[in-house]
């Protein structure tokens, strides 16, 4: 296993069976949502975690970025000359989550660059915040810039791509590392439509803090939604997604349980709203982090991992965005790293 917190022999041996696993359709690209919660149908849903974390290594691109990131070799190469940190939901409420970037601020301050937060409603719609994002990018003509962002950040960030001025607002954004973003929106919000006293619980909380409830709709997840589809990204973009992969006895947020419970019947996730099989179909490197929930704020310390895995993006001359299928090893390596 590449470098993560303590590793228990539980832990040790759940991966070592995933490692020998030979059952059919489980490379990364295979084991989307519907694959996945059949796995964990079959043989539990902490064995189908551990399969997912290692088959994402199995993608030579993800395991040697992560090597790379665990190694914090020092580089020479330029690093932007500024980080934008778009921050998650609530981020002005809920401090306690991370959502305010606290932590993307020390990391680029350790890595010597200049950041500034991107000013986005705290639960604003995707198109709103979108549009805010576009507006900072245009406010800060060619400068070298790298992207940050936090949970439902992320969703905004992918918004702000599909517009018609992406182009020329992204031109000389040349990283996006996304922390536990929400990028293909989140079946929470299905679980709370069926259950209708929390729907409306839901909406009065949202009313009383000056949000919209269409902000929260516009993060369903599945087919038709806002989020199903990704725009085109540009060539010059390399994008790392970071991702807790947790079982339950790694859920350290106080909310994290609550989370893991209502998604646990759909599959494998992170504990704070993402399926984990989503993370097949996202475009650019993904960075799985064992043991480690979504608010990704473990007992142990996260922070040089987290610092590595954003300078390995910086220091990186190549873009990667190509899908996961396409980076889909021909031969499978024998055995997974371990720390």
């Amino acid at each position: 296993m590449i470098r993560a917190g303590p590793v228990t022999d539980a832990d040790t041996q759940l991966l070592d069976r995933a490692t020998e696993w030979s059952g059919t359709e489980s490379d990364f690209a295979s084991l989307g949502e519907r694959r996945l919660a059949e796995i964990a149908d079959s043989e539990g849903l902490d064995f189908a975690t551990a399969l997912l974390y290692d088959r994402i290594l199995r993608v030579p691109a993800n395991r040697d970025f992560m090597e790379q990131a665990d190694q914090q070799k020092k580089t020479d190469k330029a690093r932007p000359d500024l980080v934008g940190v778009v921050p998650g939901a609530f981020y002005r409420e809920h401090k306690g989550t991370g959502a305010d970037g606290a932590r993307a601020f020390a990391i680029a301050r350790d890595l010597g660059c200049e950041a500034e937060l991107v000013r986005v409603g705290s639960f604003g719609g995707l198109e709103e915040n979108a549009s805010l994002i576009l507006d900072w990018l245009e406010s800060h003509p060619g400068r070298r810039i790298t992207l940050i962002s936090l949970s439902k950040g992320g969703s905004d960030i992918k918004r702000a791509l599909a517009s018609p001025k992406a182009a020329a607002a992204f031109a000389n954004v040349h990283q996006w590392v996304s922390f536990s973003g929400l990028v293909q929106g989140t079946p929470l919000v299905e679980w709370l439509r069926q259950r209708p006293l929390r729907w409306w619980g839901t909406r009065l909380i949202l009313w009383w803090q000056g949000h919209r409830m269409s902000a929260l709709e516009q993060l369903r997840h599945g087919e038709g939604t806002p989020l199903a589809s990704w725009p085109v990204l540009p060539a010059h973009l390399r994008v790392v997604h970071v991702c807790g992969i947790p079982l339950r006895r790694h859920l350290a947020h106080p909310w994290a349980s609550r989370g893991y419970e209502r998604l646990a019947p759909l599959g494998p996730n992170d504990g704070g709203g993402i399926l984990l099989g989503d993370l097949a179909a996202l475009p650019g490197i993904v960075c799985p982090l064992w043991g480690v929930d979504h608010y990704l704020d473990p007992a142990w310390d996260v922070m040089p991992l987290l610092r590595g895995i954003v300078g390995a993006a910086i220091s990186s001359a190549d873009p990667c965005h190509a899908s996961q299928s396409e980076m889909q090893p021909r031969i499978p390596p024998a055995s997974r790293s371990t720390a």
